[in-house]
């Protein structure tokens, strides 16, 4: 993939909040309380989350990379004798699987608070409308971003299945294509006329007709896109339940949005062309 490509299909990780929340939301899939939370495990799938969100070209945070190893040292020092695991200490004082719930317990409380002040805010000064210039001024973060009631994690699982269901299609249904006419422009387009005859419409539905990783990567790169520039959101009735797509009711003009993405847009990181091509 040329260096264009990769820049055109890069997102970067404005919409995941840091690695704290990406653990909080593996324990509340699992259903567990934090206190009972096995390292091993959420180990395991940090990292899947890790492989898929560089599989997506999304440029991974030096956080996130630091709390995966410092998990896969806790997991290590677990299944060490006690004096060898002592030596496996952390530089940022999470040395044991305590200090890492208590970590979590904090970061869920400041969570809960920080969403309550926001709850209050708006009931009492009402929501705040931004003019022109100012969306035109600021940049875009995990704030503006409307998910609904759903968490990113929850959006990246659902595609996470797409996906995988996708190597189950036989070959007719994963069209020859010229990767570089795969545009995530197009995508957008496709998508935003989609939402234009219905009201909502089902997330896998978005996914429809051909089943190329690289096709549904672009895809999902154009649904991250218009939920950056505020055109769409989310919503889904009941935990585990159907993810359904809508366009937001006040959305900012689209020209607006893309010219502010095009002044915010940075290098993608680099990737193996051998890599690329093996996923065709």
């Amino acid at each position: 993939m040329s260096s264009k490509q990769q820049q055109e299909y890069e997102v970067q990780l404005e919409l995941f909040e840091g690695p704290l929340d990406l653990l909080l939301y593996l324990v509340n899939k699992a259903e567990v309380n934090i206190v009972d939370i096995a390292v091993s495990e959420i180990v395991t799938q940090y990292l899947q989350y890790l492989d898929m969100i560089r599989d997506l070209n999304i440029d991974v945070a030096s956080e996130y990379l630091h709390m995966a190893a410092t998990l896969i040292r806790l997991k290590a020092r677990e299944l060490l004798p006690q004096q060898e695991g002592e030596e496996l200490l952390e530089e940022d004082g999470i040395y044991n699987r305590e200090q890492l719930i208590q970590q979590l317990l904090e970061y869920k409380k400041f969570k809960e608070a920080a969403g309550t002040l926001k709850v209050f805010e708006s009931e009492q000064y009402g929501s705040h409308v931004r003019g022109k210039a100012e969306v035109l001024e600021s940049t875009i973060n995990s704030d503006d971003i409307d998910l609904g009631n759903l968490s990113i994690f929850d959006i990246l699982s659902a595609f996470k299945r797409i996906l995988e269901r996708a190597k189950d299609f036989p070959a007719e249904y994963k069209h020859v294509v010229n990767v570089d006419n795969v545009k995530i422009d197009d995508k957008i387009e496709h998508i935003l006329s989609k939402l234009s005859d219905a009201e909502e419409v089902p997330f896998e539905e978005l996914f429809l007709g051909d089943y190329r990783k690289i096709v549904l990567v672009v895809t999902f790169m154009a649904i991250l896109e218009l939920v950056k520039m505020q055109q769409i959101r989310f919503r889904q009735e009941e935990n585990f339940g159907p993810i359904f797509v809508l366009r937001q009711k006040n959305p900012p003009p689209m020209t607006e949005m893309i010219q502010q993405s095009d002044q915010t847009e940075t290098a993608a990181p680099q990737h193996d062309e051998a890599t690329d091509s093996s996923t065709e």
